[in-house]
């Protein structure tokens, strides 16, 4: 029972991968890679010649058997790492995917601590005052007041 448990998986999972194989299309592979004539756009949104050169390449490759990784090594080689729209995960390159996340993190951090900076030290103040309308000068001010207003009747 185990055995023919185990072959039928394995039956699935060669049928599966085979389908994936065959599904692989242009459009899988023309948004990962920039146009060579210097547009800076990617293969799928460019409608020059070198675009269509591109997309007729990747064809060929894919009606060969290549696999998307494969194929994306293939122009790697041929054109260097500037084709590819976004960076490997990599090397150095892995810093341009974790820098952006760090700037934000630091620049949130930054934002906290100015602020809290300057709302602390007014809440301190606050609390730190006498109450304006008990001290000694103000009493003697409403008693002058008074005074002068029954001057007045």
């Amino acid at each position: 029972m185990k055995r023919t448990a185990f072959i039928g998986a394995a039956i699935l999972l060669v049928f599966f991968g085979i389908s994936q194989a065959a599904t692989l299309k242009v459009a899988d592979l023309d948004d990962e890679l920039i146009c060579q004539c210097g547009c800076t756009m990617v293969v799928g949104n460019c409608s020059c010649g070198t675009a269509d050169q591109m997309r007729a390449a990747i064809l060929e490759k894919i009606n060969t058997g290549m696999s998307k990784g494969q194929i994306l090594s293939y122009f790697v080689s041929q054109y260097g790492e500037r084709i590819l729209a976004a960076p490997t995960k990599k090397g150095f390159n892995l810093m341009a995917w974790i820098i952006p996340f760090l700037a934000v993190g630091g620049g949130g951090v930054v934002v906290y601590v100015l602020l809290s900076g300057w709302v602390i030290p007014a809440r301190r103040r606050e609390e730190e005052e006498p109450d304006s309308t008990s001290s000694p000068s103000v009493d003697r001010y409403k008693k002058r007041l008074e005074r002068e207003l029954k001057d007045l009747d």
